[in-house]
């Protein structure tokens, strides 16, 4: 499949760049606080916020696409941008699963992959509550008269308030109605295509082989379920620190944002396996 350049914002200027990534059904905007807090305390480094294949202002998914796929999208976007390798990635659930599969297929383009409370294995019932979301979310009308019907809908299917606000920003202005400006089909179809892909490789190595991987580490929430305690057993043997958040659940950067930002802005060595 053929890379596409990427809807993206850029804050700050420095010659060094840490590329966002945000989580399924999300966009940019999600990580546009944590950028700009990342760039006012950081002056040496770019901050680029990207809006991943099939979401946000970015070009649709093509058939078939994969996270190998939305991996090379957020490299080709990067080298069009003329940052300098090797730049760091860092993203939130499906975002750290791209900044994965990117580090897999250009080790030398990446430095550092930080995941934002997602594990590199298969995901599978790891959020029954996001299950419940994207059912909600497919079954809910191509249009509407406005929001808060949709709104409304959403909620009254078992969506959470606040889950269902967040799904209402891929609900745009078309004339006199509210439409999707995303295609929800195919997202379901890429979620259900990669929930299932195991990415240790990209943290342990692949058997027989020695080729430069990028660092790895994790910032975790300590409500959420998305990275397990053998998970870290596993992440820390292979040289991946683990930090957890308290107060946080999956939604690190709305739950707590500036600890996220120190975070990010830490650089941990690598531990010794």
């Amino acid at each position: 499949m053929t890379a596409r350049r990427l809807a993206h914002a850029v804050h700050g200027s420095g010659p060094d760049a840490l590329v966002l990534l945000h989580g399924f059904l999300g966009s940019g905007r999600n990580l546009g606080l944590v950028a700009r807090a990342l760039a006012a305390r950081d002056r040496s480094r770019r901050f680029v916020t990207m809006d991943l294949a099939g979401h946000g202002e970015s070009p649709p998914l093509p058939p078939g696409a994969d996270l190998a796929a939305l991996g090379r999208d957020v490299l080709e976007t990067a080298a069009s941008l003329g940052l300098a390798g090797p730049f760091a990635l860092a993203g939130h659930s499906l975002g750290g699963r791209v900044a994965l599969a990117a580090a897999l297929a250009a080790p030398g383009a990446v430095g550092e992959v930080v995941l934002i409370d997602v594990a590199p294995g298969p995901l599978a019932g790891r959020d029954p509550a996001a299950d419940v979301a994207l059912q909600a979310l497919l079954a809910a009308p191509a249009d509407a008269a406005d929001r808060a019907s949709v709104r409304a809908g959403l909620v009254a299917a078992g969506v959470p308030a606040a889950t269902a606000e967040w799904l209402l920003m891929n609900l745009a202005r078309q004339g006199e109605r509210y439409a999707w400006r995303i295609d929800r089909a195919a997202l379901a179809a890429l979620r259900a295509r990669t929930d299932g892909t195991d990415l240790w490789p990209a943290v342990e190595g692949t058997p027989g082989a020695a080729p430069a991987r990028a660092r790895v580490r994790v910032v975790r929430g300590a409500r959420s379920g998305y990275v397990t305690a053998e998970d870290v057993r596993r992440l820390e043997a292979a040289g991946a620190p683990v930090q957890t958040i308290p107060g946080a659940g999956h939604w690190v950067h709305a739950d707590r944002p500036a600890e996220l930002v120190d975070a990010l802005l830490a650089r941990p060595e690598r531990q010794t396996r």
